[in-house]
């Protein structure tokens, strides 16, 4: 266990040594904590509850929307966070969601395989980096810009219009296996069919 004064120190801390949980305060002195949030949200291991007392639900919204795992409203019983602590590391486990089945097909996070009876869908970097990305939103809707900065290196440069180009590819490569990426629309995506590997 570890504490941080601040987002940078946080960033340091989780750099530097491996977490299973990040219990983060949005009111930090130096970094916007919804900011910080999607950043740690980069590391898909990594368990990450919110602890604010911003109790709008637009506040709730955000923060979940960019990959907090929970969020409670300040104050907080120290047994109630544990209790959340333990049952999220208990969901996620230490290879959660790194092989799973989405629908008939087999996806390896960690491999960048997508399989099915044995055969490869032969995805191409782009296309993998997106479906993992949809997979690690584990249902929820991902927005088209979290999408495009996990297929781009300069996503400010990139055509937006890239990731609905890739989820056609997907759609048709994946084809009618019970796998299925639904559409938010004006928003994203999200996959949908996922469960835990065999």
């Amino acid at each position: 266990m570890a504490e941080a004064a601040d987002g940078a120190a946080c960033l340091a801390a989780v750099g530097a040594d491996i977490f299973d949980v990040v219990v983060l305060d949005l009111g930090l002195p130096d970094l916007d904590g919804v900011a910080l949030a999607k950043t740690l949200r980069e590391r898909p291991r990594l368990g990450l509850i919110v602890v604010t007392r911003r109790a709008e639900v637009e506040a709730r919204i955000e923060a979940l929307d960019v990959g907090a795992d929970d969020y409670l409203v300040k104050p907080v019983h120290h047994a109630e966070l544990a209790a959340r602590i333990r049952s999220l590391v208990r969901r996620r486990g230490p290879q959660a969601r790194r092989r799973v089945r989405l629908g008939a097909w087999r996806v390896d996070l960690d491999a960048r395989t997508v399989l099915h009876n044995g055969r490869d869908a032969s995805l191409t970097p782009g296309e993998f980096d997106l479906l993992a990305r949809l997979i690690l939103g584990e249902g929820r809707v991902v927005g088209r810009g979290d999408l495009l900065e996990s297929v781009s290196r300069h996503p400010d440069e990139a055509d937006p219009r890239t990731v609905d180009m890739l989820v056609s590819r997907l759609r048709r490569k994946l084809g009618d296996h019970g796998a299925s990426i639904v559409t938010a629309p004006g928003y994203g995506y999200r996959v949908d069919g996922i469960s835990d590997a065999d």
